[in-house]
């Protein structure tokens, strides 16, 4: 398609710009200067650079992988791993500080602050050089840069951070708001978040309310025909309005303050607007589709980014064919316990029957069914990373918490209903209804990096179970299963001699 031709284009001249000898631009020395000044005196300057930053937040080093199916995912046990394989099984043991475990670290720390930096540095842009966007355009701008720098602090925040249950006043990370490489002191948990990561959010939250035209316009998913007419389109393509508020109601609820995590999962949930540019995946997408089914559900998908080799993700990573030092699978009979109902679309259009491996199942989230195609179905080529669903799981946990478990129930039933599972029952407990809030966390967000913070932010040891069938998360049974002890999995090293 055009639209991805044009993105391509304008991301590889951005990240060749912005990124390129990133300590040198932020050392201005006269000649980088001279090279800072030009980059920003037009505004195809401004767009190529935040388009470098959004390539940079997609990397592999960032959510391209490490972040979302790769070693994030082996730390929360999302899926079992051989000891050969040496990278993830050292993650999913927690050996944070194995050679090869603390090289990933490494990337994801010096790979996030090199982000933040430049995201920092189009910040300062925009105030040095008011004159050269127009108002909308200035305004978008800045309220997506605070949104990354507040996206990518919260998430080493939840890494790198203390357990919030247990000190949530304990150290974190250093918040980098300006474009110099210094030394930063490392700021306690809910100090940065509240102070913070809640501030630049709820910053970016008000400007997008005044100028994001995806709340009047939707998503605007056509393409505009050229460079600048596409600046504006294909919003869930760059962070939003709605994917800023349900990060705003991920940081209440790492903190507990389950308040202010309903009311901005409210903005979401409760808004008939949301499902008017967010609608619920078309069934008939999904079953009725075998040529290129809607696997990833991306009409619900807030934020994702466009990957058109998105099915290289099956192929070397959850294909059946792989050898087992390769696949990354879950345990014999999980998939049979985590949905009970079969015609849970998840379970019909995510999973395959394998029967050649251990699990009996392959995971198909990220295998492409389009043909080769000079245009493929945008879903073919889009990988989610904040989802619509969430939102209902948080504002079902908070209100369960807040002590209305009817209106909890209300909220998991929606998304049920929405999968093709029946309501839950209405006389279901406090503690089997906050059970089914985790495993749908687990059935909906797999592959996508959020089964660790679910487990850290719960505290909980591997040997909890999260079924009446005493599965655990991790899809093993029986007891004996919390080695390393979670404090260990749950106290992820700072990468040593790293500041920013």
């Amino acid at each position: 398609m055009k639209l991805y031709k044009t993105l391509t284009l304008a991301t590889a001249i951005g990240f060749a710009t912005a990124m390129s000898g990133c300590s040198d631009w932020l050392d201005y020395t006269p000649k980088d200067k001279q090279l800072y000044e030009q980059q920003f005196s037009t505004a195809e300057g401004f767009h190529t650079t935040v388009n470098g930053i959004y390539t940079q937040l997609t990397s592999s080093s960032l959510y391209g992988y490490n972040l979302s199916y790769g070693p994030i995912d082996a730390m929360g046990l999302s899926f079992d791993v051989g000891q050969a394989n040496n990278t993830m099984y050292q993650f999913k043991s927690a050996n944070y500080t194995g050679d090869l475990a603390s090289s990933v670290l490494t990337s994801i720390w010096s790979t996030a602050y090199n982000t933040i930096l430049n995201a920092n540095l189009v910040l300062q842009a925009l105030e040095e050089f008011p004159d050269v966007l127009k108002e909308q355009d200035a305004a978008m701008i800045k309220a997506e840069m605070l949104a990354v720098r507040a996206y990518i602090h919260f998430d080493l925040t939840r890494i790198f951070g203390p357990i919030p249950s247990v000190k949530i006043t304990g150290d974190a990370v250093p918040y980098a708001d300006t474009p110099e490489a210094t030394k930063r002191d490392r700021l306690p948990a809910d100090v940065i978040i509240n102070e913070h990561i809640l501030v630049d959010l709820s910053e970016a939250q008000e400007i997008m309310k005044n100028y994001d035209p995806i709340i009047n316009e939707g998503v605007l998913n056509t393409d505009g025909g050229s460079t600048a007419a596409n600046w504006e389109r294909y919003r869930q393509l760059r962070l939003n309005y709605y994917a800023v508020t349900l990060l705003k109601a991920r940081a209440y609820l790492w903190l507990g303050d389950y308040p202010n995590a309903l009311a901005e999962a409210r903005k979401l949930t409760d808004d008939p607007n949301v499902n008017n540019v967010f609608p619920w995946v078309v069934p008939n997408k999904l079953l009725a589709n075998i040529t290129n089914p809607d696997c990833g559900f991306s009409t619900e998908c807030l934020f994702g980014f466009y990957r058109n080799d998105i099915s290289n993700i099956y192929k070397n990573s959850f294909s059946s064919s792989l050898s087992s030092d390769q696949l990354l699978q879950v345990r014999r009979n999980y998939i049979n316990i985590l949905f009970p109902a079969t015609s849970d679309y998840r379970y019909q259009t995510q999973w395959r029957s394998a029967p050649s491996i251990n699990a009996g199942y392959e995971f198909i989230k990220y295998q492409s069914f389009t043909p080769s195609s000079t245009a493929p179905e945008f879903w073919a080529t889009f990988y989610g990373l904040l989802r619509l669903p969430e939102a209902y799981y948080i504002a079902a946990e908070s209100a369960l918490n807040e002590g209305d478990l009817d209106a909890a129930r209300g909220y998991i039933n929606t998304v049920l209903a929405a999968r093709g599972v029946p309501d839950l029952d209405p006389s279901v407990t406090t503690a089997n209804l906050q059970k089914e809030i985790e495993l749908e966390y687990v059935r909906e967000l797999r592959g996508e990096g959020q089964s660790f913070f679910l487990l850290k932010r719960l505290n909980a040891t591997v040997g909890e179970y999260y079924s009446p069938n005493k599965i655990h998360l991790d899809g093993s049974t029986g007891t004996g299963f919390d080695t390393p002890a979670k404090a260990s999995r749950y106290n992820v090293p700072i990468p040593s001699g790293e500041t920013y």
